[in-house]
């Protein structure tokens, strides 16, 4: 695997991690975590516990496998950015970081790091040929 591959898994797995957090919310609020009365009808109260129910299942078999895969490839990403600065690197690191790890824009993480578009595009593909260059394992033992 190269670089580039651990970088766009941490850049969709930001963007899997964002949605679930927007789905959950949604869902939460649906079922009346914003307040709610309950009246006597038998088919008004029956209606939100059905949606707990979906909630719960939902969270016990999706939301918290999909979370953990995404953490850790979140987490791989991570420690090579970390190798990166080890290394020297810091700004490259950072760029990396904002624009894979956090999932921004390009226009936003050049505004953060301070540079041009074109500038910042050399920066994220020196610093991937870089590392695939120095090898995962040795970048990574960098940051510890």
């Amino acid at each position: 695997m190269r670089a580039r591959d651990i970088f766009n898994e941490a850049r969709e797995a930001r963007i899997r991690i964002d949605d679930l957090q927007e789905r959950s919310l949604v869902m939460h609020e649906r079922i009346g975590m914003r307040g709610r009365s309950v009246e006597s009808v038998f088919t008004q109260v029956l209606d939100p516990m059905r949606k707990v129910d979906d909630l719960i299942d939902w969270e016990s078999e999706e939301y918290h496998a999909i979370m953990a895969a995404s953490m850790a490839a979140i987490e791989d990403a991570e420690d090579l950015a970390r190798g990166l600065a080890e290394m020297g690197y810091a700004d490259a690191a950072r760029a990396l970081r904002l624009y894979y790890v956090n999932a921004m824009d390009l226009s936003e993480v050049c505004r953060k790091v301070g540079h041009g578009t074109e500038l910042v595009k050399l920066m994220l593909d020196t610093a991937l040929r870089f590392i695939d260059e120095n090898g995962i394992a040795r970048v990574k033992e960098a940051g510890r």
